[in-house]
């Protein structure tokens, strides 16, 4: 026997289902580029203090030498004598200079060659045509020689820059 149809609901969008949602998209564990762009990121900043670490102990000298200079300069600025700082700032000069060079081609260097080298490694010509032409042979005048006064100022800020800019004359 046939059943009577059962009547049809007329909305035909009342019969489907709702709409099923995908789950949200989890943060972990992240695609593959992400792992790349992780590794690259962790390995320049290794890379980059490797470098730094590397910069702050080959430059260990040169803060030393300056923390050396200043003592020189209070030193000077107790008891003036300038010629005992001249000849203190000439030996500091070339220990910081035979820290960074090799031996045979400074420590023999005296007068007008020392100051020619000290322009040369710091790209500049305060020493031999400036205040570090005091360097030259003041240091071996009679203490009674007046003939050029030595300007301990400028030679303290002279021998700043070339400690600092030594080796790099680019940077003077």
């Amino acid at each position: 026997m046939n059943q009577p149809a059962t009547p049809r609901n007329p909305d035909p969008l009342a019969d489907l289902r709702d709409i099923h949602l995908p789950p949200p998209v989890e943060a972990w564990p992240p695609a593959p580029g992400w792992w790349i762009v992780g590794f690259l990121l962790l390995a320049a900043t290794v890379a980059l203090i490797v470098w730094w670490l590397r910069y702050w102990r080959a430059n260990r000298y040169r803060r030393e030498a300056l923390r050396e200079l200043d003592r020189l300069f209070q030193v000077y600025q107790a008891n003036q004598d300038a010629r005992a700082w001249l000849h203190d700032f000439e030996a500091l000069l070339k220990r910081v200079a035979l820290t960074r060079y090799a031996r045979e081609d400074v420590a023999s260097l005296t007068g007008v060659a020392w100051v020619a080298f000290l322009d040369k490694t710091a790209g500049i010509d305060d020493f031999s045509m400036g205040p570090g032409q005091a360097l030259i042979d003041d240091i071996y005048k009679p203490a009674n020689d007046n003939g050029t006064a030595i300007d301990v100022r400028q030679l303290h800020e002279l021998g700043k820059q070339w400690i600092k800019h030594h080796g790099n004359p680019e940077a003077a």
